[in-house]
């Protein structure tokens, strides 16, 4: 009020309450004229009654307003039954004839113990001011709090400026946490980063078999399945019988072996007694070439294997001593004369003869001999090749030289037909249909193994990302399964893929992916990370990162117990780390964790200050 005359008008609830709630509201005339226009009304909050009262008093905003701001508030004492009715009489008879009814007069017992105006401000106010201030009483007795608490703020207009200064102050707010309550709270605090910002993108992958790891493993040869000696999900080690089969085809291959091996040996035999006889008739013919006598010929030749090449060379050589004999006793200088002519003739035709005979058997010697090591070498090396031929039909039905070379079907007897089917390498039966008794051949798989300590990871990279693989041969990718984000594996790189599939319009990349302990499965989707490094940014976890409505926060540490809320502008966020475009900068201690804490602790000092 300013000199004793209220200076606006007040908007007034409706004064008919139906079910407890107003119907509608009504606006009284400005309490003050200036310059002959009213001034701006204010509203008050609706009516809210309970059987007919109001129930509590409230605070209500001074009446005299300066420069659009309220001078000061007024309590008002709650309206008891006897004042309500009181006043809604006094309102129905002044409704009736505003200007000729006199003014109500109010007990002082129905009032409370402190006037609500002075006596000297109903003089000078005007029936109207009255009736004002009589239903501002009912309205602030009979309200409810959270109603009267709503609608008493102030308008947006004379909201506006304080709001910008609320927002400025809220951005700068502050709150404390004794150190010794960080650790309960799980408050860490880390340094800003500013660092090269690594985009990672997670892809879908799946774990395989390694393929250079599996072995489907069938039978060479037909047989009858006699006996199994694994189950699925067994381990084998390479070289470990899975399986034996019945095979005829097997058994006759063992026999030509038999048979291969007496011819061999039979042929070996011959030959090396064709060398040795050869090469001993060869040195006889030299010795008896070198003149020696018969005597020491035997001597020397006497357990020497020739053969019977020995018999006509020392028959020959004989001959050829005995005529040279003869002639030389004839062709002595001291018998000439004795001895006739034609005697000297014919032992010296005799001699010729024996020689001739003597030297074309050394030479017939020799070559028999050469001709007979050759037929020997022929007839062995065609054994030799009869007996290979048939180790290698045995190494083609999966008999390692080895195990060839120690067969002996002779003494295996009814065995010899067993046809063993064994592991290549070690692994773990993953897929198993041999059955007992069943015919099985070439064309039948019996068994799959496959090594399962190392298996491959596949992911079909799309077109766009292909310049993020490129770079990945021979180096390694982290991946993770769908259900346990936190267990982060590696594989190494070794196919980026070279050709793009027509449908999915991606490219296979496969890694090598260790596998010890077998917790890794074939056919487990996974979701691989490729990575695109970029510009040096600020960097935060976002772990650190508030939020209040659609406003991100940050709490920076400035030293004891102190803590300041920093409203942020985020950018990129990758791999549980965000960036930070505005309103941090590099190095500054932020809280990473915890910071729910300090938000809860901000959030209850503003409740409390209002």
């Amino acid at each position: 009020m300013r000199d004793g005359k209220p200076e606006r008008s007040l908007t007034l609830p409706a004064l008919s309450v139906r079910d407890g709630k107003p119907e509608r509201s009504l606006t009284l005339p400005a309490l003050s004229v200036r310059d002959g226009e009213p001034e701006p009304s204010l509203t008050l909050p609706a009516l809210s009654v309970r059987d007919g009262e109001p129930e509590r008093s409230l605070t209500l905003p001074a009446l005299s307003v300066r420069d659009g701001e309220p001078e000061r508030s007024l309590t008002l004492p709650a309206l008891m039954g006897p004042q309500w009715r009181i006043v809604q009489r006094w309102v129905e008879e002044r409704t009736t004839n505003p200007m000729s009814q006199p003014e109500p007069s109010i007990p002082e017992g129905s009032r409370g113990s402190t006037p609500i105006f002075p006596a000297s401000a109903y003089s000078s106010i005007r029936w109207i001011g009255q009736l004002t201030l009589l239903v501002a009483m009912m309205a602030v007795g009979a309200g409810l709090h959270y109603g009267a608490t709503r609608w008493m703020e102030p308008s947006p207009e004379t909201r506006a400026p304080a709001s910008k200064a609320e927002e400025k102050s809220e951005n700068q707010m502050t709150v404390s946490l004794a150190e010794s309550k960080w650790e309960a709270a799980g408050i860490r605090i880390k340094p800003a980063a500013r660092e090269i910002f690594t985009e990672r993108t997670w892809r879908s992958g799946r774990i395989m078999l390694n393929e250079a790891r599996i072995a489907h493993i069938s039978p060479m040869i037909e047989g009858i399945v006699r006996e199994v000696k694994v189950r699925l999900g067994q381990d084998v080690r390479a070289g470990d019988v899975l399986a034996v089969i019945n095979s005829r085809e097997l058994g006759q291959a063992k026999l030509e072996l038999v048979k291969s091996r007496l011819a061999t040996n039979y042929a070996r035999a011959q030959y090396t007694w064709t060398q040795t006889t050869s090469r001993w008739a060869s040195e006889l013919v030299k010795a008896m070439t070198a003149g020696q006598s018969i005597a020491e010929i035997e001597k020397q030749f006497k357990d020497r294997p020739i053969g019977d090449l020995r018999q006509q060379l020392t028959t020959a050589y004989s001959r050829r001593l005995q005529a040279k004999a003869q002639y030389d006793a004839v062709n002595r200088s001291e018998v000439q004369g004795a001895v006739s002519p034609g005697t000297v003739v014919r032992l010296r035709a005799d001699y010729e003869a024996a020689e001739a005979t003597f030297s074309a058997l050394c030479e017939e010697v020799n070559f028999q001999a050469g001709q007979q090591v050759r037929a020997s070498e022929q007839k062995h090396s065609e054994a030799q090749t009869a007996e290979a031929l048939s180790k290698a039909t045995l190494m083609m039905l999966g008999f390692t030289r080895e195990q060839v070379e120690a067969m002996d079907p002779v003494a295996e007897g009814a065995k010899v037909a067993h046809y063993p089917i064994v592991a290549p390498f070690s692994g773990t039966i993953i897929e198993q249909h041999a059955v007992l008794a069943e015919r099985v051949g070439p064309q039948l798989q019996m068994f799959q193994i496959a090594d399962l300590s190392t298996l491959w990871l596949q992911a079909d990279i799309p077109q766009k990302d292909l310049s993020l693989v490129r770079q990945l041969a021979g180096k390694t990718v982290r991946f993770r399964e769908h259900d346990d984000s936190h267990a982060i594996l590696e594989a190494s790189v070794f196919y980026t893929g070279d050709v793009i599939e027509r449908t999915t319009r991606a490219v296979a990349m496969i890694a090598s992916v260790p596998n010890p302990d077998r917790l890794l499965k074939p056919g487990m989707f996974v979701d691989v990370e490729l990575t695109r490094p970029s510009e040096t940014v600020t960097q935060i976890p976002a772990e650190a990162v508030q939020r209040q409505g659609t406003q991100a926060f940050v709490f920076i540490h400035e030293g004891g117990d102190k803590f300041r809320r920093v409203d942020v502008t985020l950018g990129r966020e990758s791999n549980a780390i965000v960036e930070v475009t505005e309103g941090l900068k590099g190095g500054e201690p932020v809280v990473v964790a915890g910071g729910f804490v300090l938000k809860s602790e901000l959030l209850k000092d503003q409740i409390a200050g209002d």
